[in-house]
């Protein structure tokens, strides 16, 4: 998968393109000016991963770090030394292959230097068991006791714990409740046993103080409650309060800087807004070519970028990704567009736009470079996806299993949940192994 990166500007393209070197300039004794090339030789190794440590080998760098910086493919890397003829610099998380540049002096002035050979990064993605895998159950206590049932939706709460909403009924062996995995130990929040309200929890999602816990219930499975609240009560969340008895509500999503709520429904696939005392209908997804909307769309998973400006909406029923423009001012959601996937068509295939295919996407989540990642619970994967639409396998082999390991040969049963934690790693809710599946980049040495 292509990593999105900053854009150089134009007058560093310029010098890029054409490989040019500025000049260190100098004095000799007789007060006249001479200037001495600076220049890239070679580096070693040409391939690596994550704290990879790269050997740039040149001449005329000069001693100063704060005046270095080592980028590949447009990531910059940490700069460990910097000697007049050699500089070593730490390859990071989230780099792709491409061209090594060093950058010597500040921007009007800054010097390119780039080497001839591109350098080759490899994603050493592993997948580990972080919680469950023992079969379904509903023990609560320490991780390696604790079992979970049919685990679907996973949100992290600023408390640096992993909040995890089981599906289900109300039964004891087939318990739809909500969870929270903290310090290697594993409660239950709320039982749809204990409660008329909820019977189908779909999704969760916090207020920005995290003092009041949101709830998406799909009445058409059974309780009485399509969206409500829950108060926090020292550690735990307490007081269900029923908002909207609305049926058929699949998705929440709590807006990253202004804290506005939306909601996913699935008749005619709209995305509505809480406003706190009203619910207002904001968006309906395009369903096709033809201009006409989607029926039962399913919205799964409504995910806005950092900025908050952009929304990804996956349609879970017909196994697509879209993607829109939200403006912060206004509160509404303009060019929506399919992103990636062919509408109403299963199948696995990599590749950008409708070329690609899923298989009942949903839950998704952004990474820091911009990049989103979903569930493929179908192709029993998980998949990445760029701004542009270019869709690639980040972990799984589309065979259904429970095998632990380096993320291409790692194998899920029907993942739905999909999270990035506070440690950079993605989780994953393996629904059918009723486990947290955890994918992390190791390094290689």
């Amino acid at each position: 998968m292509k990593t999105i990166h900053s854009i150089y500007s134009k007058w560093t393209l310029a010098l890029a393109a054409v490989m040019t070197l500025s000049l260190l300039a100098a004095c000799d004794d007789d007060g006249h000016k001479q200037v001495t090339q600076a220049v890239a030789t070679e580096y070693s190794p040409l391939t690596g991963g994550r704290n990879t440590l790269l050997t740039l080998n040149g001449s005329h760098f000069g001693t100063d770090p704060t005046q270095v910086k080592v980028t590949i493919n447009g990531k910059e890397t940490v700069v460990k030394s910097v000697a007049d003829d050699k500089i070593t610099a730490e390859v990071q998380k989230g780099t792709s292959s491409g061209l090594v540049r060093i950058i010597l002096g500040e921007r009007p002035n800054a010097q390119v230097l780039i080497y001839d050979a591109e350098f080759t990064y490899i994603s050493n993605q592993v997948v580990s068991t972080y919680l469950g895998g023992k079969g379904s159950g509903e023990a609560d206590g320490p991780f390696a006791e604790a079992t979970l049932s049919k685990p679907r939706y996973l949100v992290w709460g600023k408390d640096n714990a992993l909040y995890i909403v089981e599906d289900g009924a109300s039964s004891p062996t087939d318990m739809a409740c909500i969870r929270k995995a903290k310090d290697g130990q594993l409660t239950t929040l709320l039982k749809a046993a204990d409660s008329p309200l909820v019977q189908r929890m779909r999704g969760i999602g916090f207020s920005a103080d995290m003092g009041t816990l949101y709830i998406a219930n799909d009445t058409n499975k059974d309780g009485s409650m399509g969206f409500g609240t829950m108060s926090k009560s020292g550690e735990d969340y307490g007081n269900l309060t029923a908002l909207w008895e609305q049926s058929g509500i699949t998705a929440i999503s709590v807006h990253p800087s202004t804290g506005a709520i939306f909601l996913g429904y699935h008749t005619g696939a709209w995305i509505y807004q809480y406003d706190g005392t009203t619910f207002i209908p904001k968006a309906q997804l395009p369903g096709a070519s033809d201009g006409t909307f989607a029926d039962k769309g399913n919205i799964n998973s409504i995910v806005f970028d950092k900025a908050g400006t952009t929304v990804y909406i996956v349609s879970r029923a017909k196994h697509v990704i879209y993607k829109g423009h939200y403006d912060l001012a206004s509160g509404s959601f303009s060019d929506l567009q399919l992103l990636a996937g062919s509408y109403g068509t299963t199948g696995y295939a990599d590749g950008t736009g409708t070329a690609a295919k899923f298989n009942t996407p949903c839950q998704a989540d952004i990474d820091e470079e911009g990049n989103l990642y979903v569930a493929d619970r179908g192709n029993h994967c998980i998949r990445a996806v760029t701004p542009d639409g270019e869709v690639s396998t980040y972990a799984g082999k589309n065979v259904a299993g429970m095998v632990d390991g380096i993320a291409s040969q790692a194998e899920f049963n029907n993942p739905e949940g999909c999270r990035f934690g506070p440690d950079g790693a993605l989780y994953i809710a393996d629904y059918s192994n009723h486990a947290i599946r955890k994918v992390e980049e190791v390094s290689v040495q």
